[in-house]
C-alpha cells in the first residue's frame, strides 16, 4: 500500500495514477471547506489532466477557456501577454478539487481516511503514519501533498523561505448586466502587483500581492484601507469602476492568505516523495501552480511504484527535474521582476532585484 497525504490537486492526481496503475491507495486528508480561489491552468496543465482521465472536469461550473492576459508591467501602457503553448483556463480552484476528489472517490483501489496525519517514521522498506484518529498506517511508500504545511519537510528536507509574498484577496458576484472578457490581468504598482481575473459562476477574483510587512495595518479588517490601494492601479481601477465593483471592494474586508515561495532541496527522503506545494511553493506570478501540482502528483506516484519495486531511478529523475525546473522558474521569474523598473527605489521591488543566491 502507498499513502498520499493532502487531497489538494498534487494529491488527488497522485491517487489517481496510482489507481490506474491498480495500485492500493490510503489518501488521507481531513474533510476542510476550501475557499474558491481563482487561479490559471495552463495547456500543459489541462494535457496532464487529460493524461489521467479527468479532461471532463473541466465543465463551465470550474473553468473558463481563457481568452487572454494583459498585464501593465515595466511600463504604463497595457499590453497582451502571449503564451507559447496556448491560454488555457481561469479556475475555480476549490471547484476543480471537488469534482477530482468525486472521481477518486470512484476509484476502487483508493481507501480515503478523513483524519489528520501526525507524524511519520521512517522505516527501511517503507513508512508509518500516525494518524489523529489513533490508529497506524504501515505503508510502502508515501506521498506528500500536503501543501504549504509540508508535514514531511523536517530539518532533513532543507526546507527554506524565499520571500514574504501573501496575498490580500476577495471574489466578487458580478452583476448580471456585466459581460467581462474571461481574460486576466496584472499590474505591478509600488507595493506589488494586483490580479483581477473572472471564474466560473460570473465572479471576478481581485488579489493585491505583496510582502507582509509592507501591507498597511489594518488591511484586513477595514475594506476601505485595501480599496483605496486601488487608485494608483490604473487598468485594475478602472476595469472594477466599469463593473460597479469600486464600492463593494470598499465595503468587504480581504482575506489575507500565504503566497511565499517556499523550497525544500530534497523531493525524495527515503520511501517519502513530496509533491505540489509541500516540494516547492512558488510566487504566482508566473501561473504555474496547478499545473505544476498535477504534474508532480502524477510524477511522484510513478516513481514511488518503481521505488517499492525495488527501482530507485524513476526517483531520482523526478527529483532532479523538479529541481531543474525551479532552476527554471527562479530565473524566469526573476527576469520578469527585473523587467519592472518603474518602481525600483520601493522595498517590495529592491528585493527582487537583487540576485539570485
Amino acid at each position: 500500500m502507498i499513502i498520499v497525504v493532502g487531497a489538494g490537486v498534487a494529491g488527488l492526481a497522485a491517487a489517481r495514477r496510482l489507481g490506474m496503475q491498480g495500485q492500493e491507495v490510503s489518501l488521507v486528508a481531513p474533510q476542510e471547506i476550501q475557499p474558491s480561489f481563482g487561479e490559471t491552468l495552463s495547456e500543459r496543465g489541462a494535457q496532464v489532466l487529460t493524461s489521467l482521465g479527468w479532461a471532463s472536469c473541466l465543465d463551465e461550473t470550474v473553468a473558463l477557456r481563457s481568452q487572454g492576459r494583459f498585464s501593465v508591467w515595466g511600463g504604463a501602457g497595457l499590453r497582451t501577454v502571449q503564451d507559447e503553448d496556448g491560454q488555457g483556463y481561469l479556475l475555480d480552484k476549490a471547484r476543480l478539487e471537488q469534482a477530482l476528489l468525486e472521481r477518486v472517490q470512484k476509484e476502487k483501489t483508493v481507501t480515503i481516511r478523513q483524519t489528520r496525519v501526525l507524524s511519520l517514521e521512517h522505516q527501511p522498506e517503507g513508512v508509518v503514519a500516525q494518524l489523529a484518529d489513533g490508529s497506524r498506517l504501515e505503508s510502502s511508500a508515501l506521498i506528500d501533498c500536503t501543501g504549504r504545511a509540508a508535514l514531511s519537510a523536517g530539518a532533513a528536507a532543507e526546507r527554506r523561505r524565499v520571500d514574504r509574498l501573501v496575498a490580500a484577496w476577495q471574489v466578487f458576484d458580478l452583476p448580471e448586466e456585466a459581460e467581462p472578457l474571461a481574460a486576466s490581468l496584472v499590474e505591478a504598482v509600488e507595493l506589488g502587483w494586483w490580479y483581477l481575473s473572472p471564474m466560473p459562476g460570473h465572479r471576478l477574483m481581485v488579489a493585491l500581492f505583496s510582502d507582509s510587512d509592507l501591507l498597511p495595518d489594518g488591511l484586513s479588517r477595514d475594506g476601505a484601507v485595501w480599496a483605496g490601494l486601488l487608485a494608483c492601479a490604473d487598468a485594475a481601477r478602472v476595469r472594477m469602476e466599469s463593473l460597479g465593483l469600486d464600492s463593494k471592494m470598499a465595503a468587504n474586508t480581504p482575506k489575507v492568505s500565504a503566497a511565499a515561495s517556499c523550497i525544500v532541496s530534497y523531493f525524495v527522503e527515503g520511501r517519502i516523495l513530496r509533491a505540489g506545494d509541500a516540494g516547492a511553493a512558488m510566487d504566482p506570478l508566473a501561473a504555474n501552480g496547478v499545473a505544476t501540482a498535477l504534474w508532480s502528483g502524477s510524477q511522484a506516484a510513478q516513481a514511488a511504484l518503481a521505488l517499492i519495486q525495488g527501482n530507485p531511478e524513476p526517483a531520482r529523475s523526478y527529483e532532479k527535474d523538479y529541481l531543474l525546473g525551479l532552476v527554471r522558474h527562479l530565473n524566469s521569474q526573476h527576469a520578469l521582476y527585473g523587467m519592472e523598473q518603474r518602481y525600483q527605489a520601493q522595498p517590495f521591488w529592491q528585493r527582487r532585484h537583487r540576485a539570485l543566491d
